[in-house]
């Protein structure tokens, strides 16, 4: 199971049980212990997503960040979920591809960045109410030297660091903005 923080939302004991049984490692689709992970998570992912919307457990910026268009960059336009909609995977059968596990770990879990830097991102951010597009400038430099400082990959931390800015309570403009100067790590 992943690493929890303070961002991770709280499961009921059944909800526990189905996530426990989840495999979120990434596996060469091409041998027998994908399609085992595969098979082994088609039961306890439709599951835990069920029970997770019937009590609207999954803040609401997660739940945006995989159905709002606006919460996405990028050539191809629509938003996650009508991207896995038209390569043909729609509903639950989109929700057990190995695609979507990336998206499942941040609806429960957060941002996938180590908690030093998810402390002092948020330590630089402060108030998010009183964070303007402009300040997004100063707070993307910040983060993109919190990246070359642990040696992450700008790449994928940009997402991550855009995930955490939702979290935190930032404008989708701000994080993307936040987003877009960690991946151009120049």
């Amino acid at each position: 199971m992943p690493a929890r923080n303070r961002y991770a939302i709280s499961f009921t004991e059944a909800e526990e049980a189905f996530v426990a049984r989840i495999d979120f490692h990434r596996h060469d689709p091409t041998t027998r212990e994908a399609r085992v992970a595969y098979e082994g998570n088609l039961e306890p992912i439709p599951h835990l997503l069920s029970s997770l919307r019937e009590r609207n457990a999954i803040p609401a910026q997660r739940v945006s960040y995989w159905t709002d268009p606006e919460f996405r960059t990028g050539r191809l336009k629509g938003s996650r979920e009508q991207l896995f909609a038209r390569n043909g995977t729609v509903g639950e059968e989109a929700f057990v591809q190995f695609g979507f596990l990336p998206m499942l770990h941040y609806l429960l879990f957060g941002a996938r960045l180590p908690l030093a830097v998810m402390a002092a991102f948020e330590a630089e951010v402060g108030d998010p109410r009183w964070v303007s597009l402009d300040d997004a400038l100063d707070h993307g430099r910040f983060a993109r030297n919190l990246v070359r400082q642990y040696c992450l990959n700008p790449s994928d931390s940009g997402d991550e660091f855009f995930k955490l800015a939702l979290d935190l309570g930032l404008w989708v403009q701000s994080g993307l903005r936040i987003e877009q100067i960690v991946r151009h790590n120049r």
